[in-house]
């Protein structure tokens, strides 16, 4: 009983390590899909590295946020595949729009000093629920 206890602890503690990793990369893509929540593209533009600023422009990345239902108006996200690597993280999930749309998505983020940014994002063309 008491060995089997321990390796519970022991897993958990292992567990809780490993997400707890992962919860600032997770918070940074929260914190730019409130900021389009708001329609505050600027801000949203922000959380991108310096080298995908030079990638893409303000003005087509708000192209691409009006372009996909569930990111432009989101009602919630779920990172179900989280990895960190030294100072890259790779986040993946899905994006549930206010219409019933979802998308898949996939982010990478670099820590940059002590700052996690998004290095590079795809957004899936947005799906109705249970259609593949």
């Amino acid at each position: 009983m008491r060995k089997t206890l321990i390796i519970l602890v022991l897993l958990g503690g292992a567990s809780w390590w490993y997400w707890g990793r992962t919860l600032e990369p997770v918070r940074v893509i929260r914190a730019q899909l409130a900021a389009i929540d708001k329609e505050n593209y600027a801000q949203a533009y922000d959380y991108l590295t310096p080298g995908a600023k030079e990638q893409l422009t303000v003005n087509a990345f708000e192209a691409l946020v009006r372009a996909n239902s569930a990111v432009e108006k989101n009602f919630g996200s779920t990172f179900l595949s989280r990895r960190v690597e030294g100072n890259v993280a790779t986040i993946s999930g899905t994006l549930e729009g206010f219409n019933g749309q979802v998308s898949e998505v996939h982010y990478i983020l670099v820590k940059e000093g002590d700052r996690w940014m998004i290095q590079s994002f795809t957004w899936s063309t947005p799906r109705t629920t249970g259609e593949r």
